[in-house]
């Protein structure tokens, strides 16, 4: 009987999401599953897998601004407690990890996660989206920010090196779109390429049809906005999102999602005849029936874009590092346009969709990708990772 540990990161719903594709994978027979997570992600685990055997570890999350932004001068005056709290998040999965004894464990962007395993002499594999925490562009051109962000660099390259495998669920280059995160640092001998980890590719017939006719399409393209992330950053974005909806409606047929966890699955009717769920039952089938996506620029959220062969417009969380990478990236392979945030209007957001699904060059370049991901399949992958300890 194989044992395994999943430690998941619990900020937003990505890690979550991930995780437990892997985990539906694990569940057989031969496999004993325990999951360890916090905050977003907790609730998600245990909304869609109600008996999973799921410890609730102490959280540490990053602190957000009243407009939705990452707070990055919080984020440093804070890093003292920051730092306390993540100790006690290692002691605690430490202990969860000797008395669970497992065979395995597997970190989804959980530090603490590594040191317990290795601690309790486990072997553990590491899913990552990025090698590294860049600081926001505030900090940009800072001697003592740039100094601050190799050292963390450094230091994060070499803890997470302590794992027997690293899997970066992303393409390689030149197509990486996490390269932002990786830049400065070699990770040649360290990672492992798995590709993205999105959900199922190919949704069948019968679903696509259901999906058709819950949002009426009626022959004129789709556009899916989809408001994802911690729901403190979703405010100004989902303001937006509808006063633009509002105007591209006599075009398209637009659809958005709120995406509140546990919030209605039944749409509402919007200006136009557009739809506005609380939270989407039939996700995942309007990323392959749209023509175009509106989105924040998650890592999972991109390539899911990406394997659906969809040109997107992508609004990423305001100052937070990660998604500004991946969106400049994102724009310059040409999959989409990147809006900033604090320049983002109603009019702007309905010009850029309006691009994305005249303009062929972005289907072209998307399909091109695309099929540079079908080479690789992140969550088998992950699952064969696991699998190999006995």
């Amino acid at each position: 009987m194989r044992r395994v540990y999943l430690g998941v990161f619990g900020s937003g719903l990505g890690h979550a999401t991930r995780v437990l594709d892997i985990a539906g994978r694990l569940r057989h027979e031969e496999n004993v599953i325990r999951l360890s997570c916090s905050g977003q992600g907790l609730g998600y685990i245990r909304a869609h897998w109600p008996d999973a055997d799921v410890v609730e570890c102490p959280p540490i999350d990053v602190e957000w601004t009243e407009q939705g932004s990452f707070a990055s001068g919080a984020f440093l005056n804070h890093f003292p407690m920051l730092l306390r709290s993540f100790m006690r998040q290692v002691f605690f999965e430490a202990e969860n990890v000797s008395k669970f004894e497992p065979t395995v464990a597997m970190s989804d962007s959980r530090l603490s996660a590594v040191l317990a395993a290795k601690a309790n002499s486990v072997p553990v594999i590491t899913i990552l989206n990025q090698f590294k925490v860049n600081l926001p562009p505030r900090f940009r051109g800072n001697v003592m920010g740039e100094l601050y962000e190799r050292i963390a660099g450094d230091v994060l390259g070499l803890l997470w090196s302590l794992s027997e495998e690293v899997l970066l669920t992303d393409l390689p280059p030149p197509y990486t779109i996490g390269e932002a995160n990786i830049a400065g640092t070699d990770v040649s001998n360290i990672v492992r390429y798995v590709g993205f980890t999105s959900p199922v590719k190919g949704k069948g017939e019968e679903s696509l049809r259901r999906a058709r006719e819950m949002v009426g399409l009626d022959g004129r393209p789709l556009v899916f906005f989809q408001i994802s992330g911690p729901d403190a950053t979703k405010g100004r974005f989902a303001e937006v999102a509808v006063r633009s909806a509002a105007e591209l409606a006599d075009r398209y047929k637009v659809v958005l999602s709120m995406g509140y966890l546990g919030g209605s699955g039944e749409p509402r009717q919007l200006a136009g005849g557009g739809l506005l769920y609380d939270w989407c039952p039939i996700k995942d089938e309007l990323f392959e029936l749209s023509d175009a996506l509106v989105a924040r620029s998650g890592h999972r959220t991109i390539g899911q874009c990406i394997d659906a062969g969809k040109p997107a417009v992508l609004v990423p969380i305001h100052n937070h590092s990660e998604q500004l990478g991946n969106a400049e990236k994102f724009q310059r392979l040409g999959l989409g346009m990147a809006i900033p945030q604090e320049r983002l209007t109603a009019e702007m957001l309905a010009e850029a969709v309006v691009s994305c699904v005249s303009d062929p060059k972005y289907r072209e370049k998307v399909e091109a990708v695309r099929r540079v991901s079908a080479r690789f399949n992140g969550l088998e992958s992950c699952v064969e990772a696991i699998e190999s300890y006995r």
